[in-house]
């Protein structure tokens, strides 16, 4: 399982599909009942990708790229991280309790929040005080606007304050996120159509925004 990236091909044009699936046993008796077990309490994604064209020409090689990253993952043994298009960005909103300093990240999915594990690291950033009213510079021992107060994001989806968010204090972070993908299949396939230019039939992935893939 490696953190590398799956590689983006700026500048070509793209069709993708993406279809949650979930795992449920559906189990039915003599007179018509149906009795479901649910094994995922988040779903896994297919993922399709089909590109135009692909590129070998000097300075613009999606083709050895795309094809040099399928055989260094060998296929679908190894797992990577994928940025999916429009769909990589989190913004999450945590409430203080006064005892917590760590918050796991999530994707708002209309009423759902599912938990992210493959996030854009950040280092320190400095964080505003969220009362307007607060002075920029004091000798009181107080919260100024701007003070030492900070979070950072880890790779792992989570974001850890350096003090105690207070009861009912409320911060919102935003960042990047991942899906944890695979390769679907251990073949891929390219037709040359045209003096150094490629189409990939399809790429096709398995994705999880945790690490069940």
């Amino acid at each position: 399982m490696s953190d590398v990236l799956f590689p983006e091909l700026p500048g070509l044009e793209w069709d993708l599909r993406k279809t949650p699936v979930f795992n449920t046993k559906i189990m039915q008796s003599i007179n018509g009942r149906e009795l479901r077990a649910s094994f995922q309490a988040i779903p896994k994604y297919e993922i399709s990708m089909s590109f135009a064209f692909l590129r070998e020409s000097k300075g613009r090689q999606e083709l050895q790229r795309l094809e040099s990253f399928f055989l260094e993952r060998r296929g679908s043994f190894d797992s990577f991280l994928f940025k999916m298009p429009e769909d990589h960005n989190f913004e999450c909103t945590f409430v203080g309790d006064g005892a917590t300093t760590t918050f796991q990240l999530y994707k708002q999915a209309y009423n759902l929040k599912i938990p992210i594990l493959h996030t854009e690291s950040l280092g320190k950033v400095l964080m505003w005080n969220a009362n307007d009213q607060t002075l920029m510079w004091s000798t009181d021992d107080q919260r100024l606007m701007w003070s030492n107060d900070f979070y950072q994001i880890t790779n792992d989806g989570r974001v850890v304050f350096n003090r105690l968010l207070a009861m009912g204090e409320s911060i919102t972070i935003s960042g990047t996120f991942y899906y944890r993908c695979r390769f679907k299949d251990d073949a891929q396939e390219y037709t040359h159509f045209m003096a150094k230019l490629w189409k990939a039939s399809k790429v096709e992935m398995i994705g999880s925004l945790g690490n069940k893939i």
